[in-house]
């Protein structure tokens, strides 16, 4: 690993043991958890999504502030908690912005009242994020077709 990154990680858990007061990790993530429940489940909506990244936009802004309770440095839950809390509201940043760029129903991504059906023509593709300047950023690579053709699931 470049010492840069190690740097750089070693001044994030710094500054989230600096904070003397602040809101504690568990409130953001029981909010993200049960947010994402309601809005971003199998069956998504493009409004409840849209909804859901102005929600994980704010949970963003608040973890700015989050308070690390226990200061040890061994066996520290509560520190892992707030990195852990961090990682997943990036996490779902993520998942919003790919779930909002594919316009079709596939698998655990479902949007039955706007795109109800598979669209092999335009999403026969691998979503890929890369985390840049703060954000997702999104890109596709096609599916490499094997063995085994694509075909809708019946039950």
């Amino acid at each position: 690993m470049p010492e840069s990154q190690e740097r750089d990680a070693e001044h994030d858990i710094q500054e989230l043991l600096d904070r003397s007061d602040g809101e504690r990790p568990w409130k953001i993530r029981d909010e993200l958890g049960a947010s994402m429940l309601e809005n971003f489940g199998v069956f998504r909506r493009e409004e409840k999504m849209l909804e859901q990244r102005e929600i994980v936009q704010g949970l963003r802004e608040r973890y700015r502030n989050v308070y690390v309770e226990d200061k040890g440095d061994v066996f520290n839950s509560d520190l892992t908690q707030a990195i852990e809390l961090g990682y997943m509201l990036d996490t779902a940043s993520c998942m919003i912005d790919s779930g909002l760029a594919r316009k079709e129903s596939r698998g655990a991504h479902a949007r039955p009242y706007d795109y109800p059906t598979r669209d092999d023509e335009n999403y026969m593709l691998h979503t890929i994020v890369h985390w840049r300047d703060g954000g997702p950023e999104l890109s596709t690579k096609p599916v490499r077709v094997t063995k085994w053709q694509p075909q809708e699931r019946t039950y």
